[in-house]
């Protein structure tokens, strides 16, 4: 996940969202109990999601705590009292900032080379224990790794084919552990793994195109160089994004939630629609907020 998971905070109600803090302090202080201050770094609210998921699916209800912050002390939070899905959300979070590491000290930008050399040896020594708590986990992030790089080293992958290995990860990851809904559980996974990939590929489609970096869309569209060309790149990718919310929304509608339903309808309609008008933006030739290009939930 890239930054593009979040929810719509305006459009939440405050309940809701103080639940959604609670989950993301929570998580932030499993990744503080389970290894160190550090791992807190690497959290962010696109892993909120899928904390948010597992304690939705769980039959026990979830009670939280108020109590003082392990880093600002001087303020109090809520924190779940269910510890094992959001040890093991902690546990992803370590093995895919590991992986994202190793992609970075492949990457030609200096600066990103450099941080992430730095970082590697603590993140390695966390893996190895995220490694040995979440061994499916691992599984599933090391396979879906090796199949993108398959995918990417096809000059003839389209969007389909590049999108699958990131999109069939968190599918596997959403329906780990799950036996109601299975099937149902792990769509709403791949879907929104899919939006995600096609979302980062237009977002960084300019940059790919100067660093010759692999984009699933450069082979269609080549270089925007003229206004018509932006525009048809915007109109296809976003119907892309459309039609995936779509499946998105279809999906979602199949499963039944214990609980949080509102909050991860905000998140998976609301949240990744801004994110989408957002990146789309970008190539809107007018700059018009008036973007129809989503489905407004």
């Amino acid at each position: 996940m890239l930054g593009y998971v979040k929810a719509d905070k305006p459009n939440m109600k405050m309940g809701d969202y103080e639940v959604y803090r609670a989950v993301y302090c929570s998580l932030c202080n499993a990744l503080g109990r389970n290894y160190s201050v550090f791992a807190r770094l690497l959290l962010s609210y696109d892993f909120a999601l899928a904390a948010v998921l597992c304690l939705a699916l769980r039959e026990e209800s979830c009670v939280f705590d108020r109590r003082r912050c392990p880093l600002n002390p001087a303020k109090k939070c809520a924190f779940c009292r269910s510890r094992g899905e959001l040890d093991l959300c902690a546990h992803c979070v370590i093995i895919i900032a590991y992986y994202k590491l190793k992609d970075n000290l492949g990457d030609r930008g200096i600066l990103k080379k450099i941080f992430s050399a730095l970082a590697f040896p603590m993140i390695s020594l966390m893996h190895k224990k995220a490694k040995r708590l979440a061994p499916d986990v691992e599984a599933i992030i090391s396979e879906s790794i090796e199949a993108q790089s398959e995918a990417e080293e096809n000059n003839d992958c389209g969007i389909d084919e590049a999108a699958h290995p990131s999109a069939d990860a968190l599918g596997k990851i959403f329906a780990n552990g799950v036996d109601n809904n299975r099937q149902a559980i792990y769509n709403l996974g791949y879907l929104t793994g899919r939006y995600i990939y096609i979302l980062d590929a237009v977002d960084d489609y300019e940059d790919d195109i100067k660093k010759g970096n692999f984009n699933p869309f450069i082979k269609e569209f080549g270089p925007l160089d003229t206004p018509d060309r932006i525009a048809l790149f915007s109109e296809r990718t976003g119907k892309l994004l459309n039609h995936t919310q779509a499946q998105l929304l279809d999906v979602k509608d199949k499963i039944e939630f214990r609980r949080f339903g509102a909050i991860l309808e905000n998140i998976l309609f609301g949240g990744l629609d801004k994110s989408g008008m957002t990146v789309l933006g970008k190539y809107n030739q007018d700059k018009s907020s008036d973007n129809k290009t989503f489905i407004v939930k």
